[in-house]
């Protein structure tokens, strides 16, 4: 499995995994309607270039297998964490979280924070797994129906960057 930074030529996969994941994660969750209709071409536009930040991908045998958005700051925001199908449970997510981490708290990043769909109790047990703790809950005002999100943090960033260390 090879970690990298994303190039402007992984974009449509990454789009591709984006709309997949979410319709797999949050079927049941969020209308059906919406990740039908509205999922794909909101995602399309999120990623017509490669955002500022830390931006990683997993290569593997089949492969793009997971990617991995971090927003810089003080306080970085997880805004993307995604592995395929095919690569879940093979540590390729807490590989991607990590290196990001690392890579953001080279950065100058204090602390770690990304936010979750209530519902969603595969990603909440990974990222508690992780040492994530939730410091709030309540309605998202992202989405046009009703959801509840939930915050999960790291308020020592480090906690996650060692993970990334191979020593």
């Amino acid at each position: 499995m090879l970690l990298r930074d994303a190039i402007p030529s992984d974009l449509p996969a990454i789009a591709a995994l984006h709309v997949a994941s979410w319709r797999d994660v949050y079927r049941g969750i969020l209308p059906a309607a919406y990740l039908a209709e509205a999922v794909p071409a909101e995602l399309a536009a999120k990623w017509a270039q490669v955002p500022e930040g830390v931006v990683l991908v997993a290569d593997g045998s089949q492969g793009l297998a997971g990617f991995v958005w971090v927003q810089p700051g003080e306080e970085a925001y997880v805004d993307a964490l995604h592995v395929a199908a095919h690569g879940r449970g093979l540590g390729i997510g807490a590989r991607l979280l990590a290196e990001a981490a690392a890579r953001a708290q080279e950065a100058g990043a204090r602390s770690l924070y990304l936010y979750i769909i209530a519902g969603n109790d595969g990603a909440e047990r990974f990222y508690r797994r992780l040492g994530a703790v939730e410091t709030w809950r309540g309605p998202d005002p992202d989405f046009a129906v009703p959801t509840t999100s939930i915050r999960l943090d790291w308020p020592d960033i480090s906690v996650l960057a060692r993970a990334a260390d191979p020593a």
